[in-house]
C-alpha cells in the first residue's frame, strides 16, 4: 500500500502550466525534479546513484550535484555512485565502461556495474561490502525503450543484489522517447542475454519506472542466474515491492513528444536515430554497417558495393574493428534517413526485410551456417546475416531467418514478408499489452 500511494501522492502533486510552452501544453516534470516528494523518503538515509550524463534535471543539473546540494535540507547522505554501460559521463562506446574510481566533480567513489574487474569477476552485481555504505539506490537513467538498449538489464542485476543484501530501491522516472510503440517478438527464455533478460517485446512501450514495476511484481528476478528464468516467481529470490519507489513525472504520458536534451549513449546522437533504434540496431547482426563508426550512426545503413547505393557513401571508423563491428575501415554505400517530422518514424523490420531482398537479389548467400560464426567477420562481404545468433537475442526469436526464408519460397513480396513477420508475433504482443496495462503509470 505504501508503494502504490508514493505514487499516487507524485501524479496528484505534479500537474503545472509550463511557461515555456503553448498554453495547451503542459511541461513533463522528471522525477529528479520532486525533490518534495522524495526528499522526506531519503530522510537519514545513505544514498547511492545510479547515474550517467543523462542524469540531469530540467535546469541541466547533473542529479549528482542537486542530490548533494539538497543532503542537509532533508537530512541524507551521498556515499556511493554506480556506473553502466558506457561510464559515469556517458563516453564510453557500446561494450565498454568505467574502471572503479573516484569522481572528480564530486569526490564521491564509483563502482562500475559493466564488464569484468581486474580479477576477472562480473561487474553487473555489486557485492556486500560495495553496498555496505548504501540504504537506498537511486536510478536516474535516460533509457530509450528498446529490450536490447542495456540500462534495464543493469536494473535486474541492481535489484538482486540489493534484494540479497536487504536494500531499498528508488527510480527517479524519465519519459521513454518510444512511449508510445510496443513492437516485435517477445524475448523467449533461450535467448536470455546481456542484451536481454525480460519476455517483454523488442520495443517495449514502458518507462523505467514502470520497467521497475514489472519485474518486481512479475518476479521476474533471475537470482543472479543469467541463464534461465527459474527462478521466476519464486518469493525467496524477489525483490519486495514495498521497497521500491518509483517517483513519478508529472504531466507525461505515453503520447507525450520527448526530445532528449542529452545522448542516452555515445550512438544515439539524435532523435531520428533514437527513433530509428530499433529498426536499424537489428543490423547489427547482418554484414550492413548502420552507421556505427560514421557522423551518423544509426541514422544509415552502408555496404562494401556501389550496388547497394541510394543516396550516401560514407567511410566506416577503423577502430570500429575492435568492438567487432563490420565493414570497419571501408567505404560502405546505400541510404541515409532523414524525416520531416521524427515522430512519423515507427519501429518496424522492414528496412531488415528491404535489404533481404537486395542482397537476394544481387546473388549474395543469406545466412552463415552455425559452424561459421564464430569467425563471423571473415564473411562480411560475402553473407548478409552473419551473426544469427546475435540476431536472435537482438529480436528474442530464433524463428527469424526461418521466417524470412519461408517467405521467400512463397515467393511473397516485401510487403507480405513484413505482413508475415508482423503476424507471427502478434500473438504474443496482445497478451503483453494487457500485462503493461497492469503496471502502466501513465496513461
Amino acid at each position: 500500500m505504501r508503494y502504490f500511494l508514493r505514487i499516487l501522492l507524485c501524479l496528484c502533486s505534479l500537474f503545472i502550466i509550463s511557461a515555456g510552452y503553448a498554453s495547451v501544453t503542459q511541461k513533463i516534470i522528471l522525477g529528479v525534479d520532486q525533490e518534495n516528494v522524495y526528499g522526506p523518503l531519503l530522510k537519514n538515509k545513505r544514498v547511492g546513484l545510479m547515474v550517467n550524463q543523462s542524469s540531469i534535471n530540467r535546469e541541466g543539473r547533473h542529479t549528482i550535484d542537486k542530490l548533494l546540494s539538497e543532503q542537509d535540507k532533508f537530512n541524507f547522505t551521498v556515499t556511493t555512485l554506480f556506473s553502466v554501460e558506457h561510464g559515469i559521463r556517458g563516453n564510453a562506446d557500446a561494450g565498454l565502461g568505467d574502471d572503479n574510481h573516484i569522481d572528480k566533480q564530486s569526490g564521491l567513489p564509483i563502482i562500475s556495474l559493466y564488464g569484468r574487474d581486474k580479477d576477472g569477476r562480473v561487474r553487473a552485481h555489486p557485492t556486500e561490502m560495495q553496498l555496505s555504505d548504501v540504504d537506498v539506490v537511486i536510478y536516474d537513467l535516460q533509457d530509450v525503450g528498446v529490450r536490447y538498449f542495456t540500462y534495464t538489464i543493469s536494473m535486474h542485476h541492481m535489484l538482486e543484489s540489493l534484494q540479497k543484501y536487504h536494500k531499498q530501491f528508488m527510480v527517479f522516472d524519465r519519459p521513454n522517447p518510444l512511449g508510445s510503440h510496443v513492437y516485435g517478438p517477445i524475448l523467449e527464455e533461450e535467448n536470455i542475454s546481456g542484451i536481454g533478460m525480460h519476455p517483454v517485446p523488442m520495443v517495449h512501450g514502458l518507462t523505467s519506472g514502470e520497467f521497475a514495476r514489472i519485474i518486481v511484481n512479475e518476479g521476474w528476478l533471475t537470482h543472479f542466474d543469467d541463464s534461465n528464468w527459474k527462478a521466476f516467481g519464486i518469493n525467496a529470490y524477489q525483490f519486495p515491492p514495498e521497497d521500491l519507489t518509483v517517483i513519478a513525472m508529472g504531466n507525461y504520458t505515453h503520447d507525450s513528444p520527448y526530445s532528449l536534451p542529452v545522448r542516452p549513449s555515445p550512438n544515439l546522437r539524435s532523435d531520428l536515430a533514437i527513433h530509428l533504434y530499433p529498426s536499424l540496431g537489428l543490423f547489427e547482426a547482418t554484414s550492413v554497417n548502420m552507421g556505427r563508426g560514421s557522423d551518423h550512426p544509426f541514422e544509415q545503413l552502408g555496404f562494401p558495393s556501389r550496388k547497394f547505393y541510394t543516396n550516401t557513401c560514407y567511410h566506416v571508423d577503423i577502430n570500429q574493428q575492435k568492438t567487432g563491428w563490420p565493414q570497419a575501415g571501408k567505404e560502405v554505400c546505400g541510404e541515409e534517413f532523414t524525416a520531416a517530422n521524427v515522430a512519423d518514424i515507427k519501429p518496424t523490420i522492414r528496412y531488415f526485410v528491404e535489404w533481404w531482398f537486395k542482397f537476394n537479389a544481387a546473388g549474395y548467400s543469406m545466412v552463415i551456417p552455425p559452424q561459421m560464426e564464430a569467425k563471423y567477420l571473415d564473411y562480411q562481404e560475402e553473407y548478409f546475416l552473419i551473426r544469427p545468433l546475435w540476431l536472435a537475442k537482438l529480436t528474442g526469436t530464433r524463428n527469424l531467418a526461418k521466417l524470412m526464408e519461408e517467405a521467400a519460397e512463397r515467393k511473397l513480396s516485401l510487403d507480405e514478408t513484413v505482413n508475415y513477420l508482423e503476424s507471427s508475433w502478434q500473438p504474443g504482443i496482445d497478451n503483453y499489452l494487457k500485462l503493461r496495462e497492469k503496471y502502466k503509470i501513465y496513461p
